[in-house]
């Protein structure tokens, strides 16, 4: 992924503060401004991002050196390499980057200049780097969190990756609906849903969230799959994400291990119909809140108790991020922020019920990018 939108958008928002040169900590910031993601983040193989006046260097282990230079070479993206895994001398990743970011930053810096600093996510051991690159003088600005509100939006580029994650995600429910039986466990399900999911792709895969049978006694919103075995009469939430070249889908639908009792076709018929209901209120200049109202009164004029947790969210680098569709949120809608929506029912011990779908928001209204079956059987 280029991403040259991504940094065009950052560059704007320094400039607008007038910020010279600027340090991303944030393992997400270093993704979405470069395409590269590097496993295991901050704490495994810690990159850093530096940009000044209008360039940015890539600062990363050597052993993804060669995936980065793809990238840098593209016009706004450097690339450097401290060394990494070695058995020549002690691994020490972060001093070595330490002493890499000094060699990269301090040859353009001057003592007027302002520097924006993603301070929340720098270790220790690079903070202090980082203090004795800047003995005094230099203007400080902490910029953690400047750059959610520009991730929320997506670039076609994105979009395709999110797409195809979500053909993945698919393939996952249809093998979750075939092994929802009765007699087979949580984990048995989860299984069939990893490996099917890992056969399309090619290689292993990050999935989450949800896979519990809806008799959990106290606790059958979500959770890890466990060693529970499912019933004849129960109902299966199996709320699947999968997280596809650094970026999460999510999707959510309720399977029967046998023929759906009368309570459960009632419930799973409501919630299919709130979640059209939600899906029609999506589109640009829609406040996050009022959606949330309108679609937790839609559940309380049905006569049910209203589901602890959102109604929905954004995703893209993580799983749960603007915009949220939660009851304080004032952010509004905007064309290309990928959306998910999730009103669910839930009779602790009994049986549970939640849908959920991802959508696009498009000039005029949405687009629905999951295509699981969540239909009754």
């Amino acid at each position: 992924m280029a991403a040259t939108t991504q940094r065009q958008r950052a560059i704007k928002r320094l400039q607008m503060d007038g910020i010279e040169q600027a340090l991303f900590a944030n393992p997400l910031s270093v993704r979405w401004l470069t395409g590269i993601d590097v496993p295991g983040g901050s704490a495994e193989n810690p990159s850093l991002l530096w940009y000044d006046e209008g360039e940015f260097t890539l600062l990363v282990e050597n052993g993804f050196a060669a995936q980065a230079a793809s990238f840098g070479a593209q016009k706004g993206c450097h690339v450097r390499d401290y060394l990494g895994y070695t058995i020549q001398q002690p691994i020490d990743k972060p001093g070595k980057l330490a002493r890499l970011l000094a060699e990269v930053a301090e040859g353009g810096l001057d003592e007027t200049d302002v520097i924006g600093i993603e301070t929340q996510s720098l270790s220790l051991n690079l903070w202090w780097a980082v203090r004795r690159l800047l003995p005094g003088g230099y203007d400080l600005t902490p910029i953690d969190g400047w750059l959610e509100p520009l991730r929320a939006v997506k670039t076609p580029e994105e979009i395709a990756i999110i797409r195809e994650g979500f053909r993945l995600t698919d393939i996952g429910h249809v093998a979750g609906r075939a092994a929802v039986q009765a007699g087979a466990r949580e984990i048995d399900v989860w299984t069939a849903v990893q490996s099917a999911v890992e056969q399309a792709a090619g290689k292993r895969m990050q999935l989450g969230n949800d896979c519990i049978v809806g008799h959990r006694p106290t606790n059958n919103i979500g959770g890890p799959p466990a060693d529970i075995t499912i019933r004849p009469d129960d109902s299966f939430i199996l709320d699947l994400s999968v997280i596809h070249k650094g970026y999460w889908t999510d999707s959510c639908a309720t399977y029967y291990a046998g023929t759906p009792t009368a309570q459960q076709v009632t419930l799973h018929t409501f919630v299919e119909e709130a979640l059209a209901y939600a899906i029609s209120l999506i589109k640009p200049g829609t406040v996050a809140k009022e959606i949330d109202e309108k679609v937790r009164g839609f559940m309380a004029k049905g006569g049910y108790k209203v589901y602890p947790h959102h109604t929905g969210h954004g995703i893209g680098l993580t799983g749960h991020e603007a915009a949220r569709i939660v009851p304080y949120n004032d952010e509004v809608l905007e064309a290309g922020m990928v959306i998910m929506l999730e009103p669910g029912i839930y009779f602790p011990g009994v049986t549970s019920v939640r849908l959920e779908d991802g959508l696009l928001v498009t000039e005029t209204g949405a687009e629905i990018l999951s295509g699981h079956d969540k239909r009754l059987p």
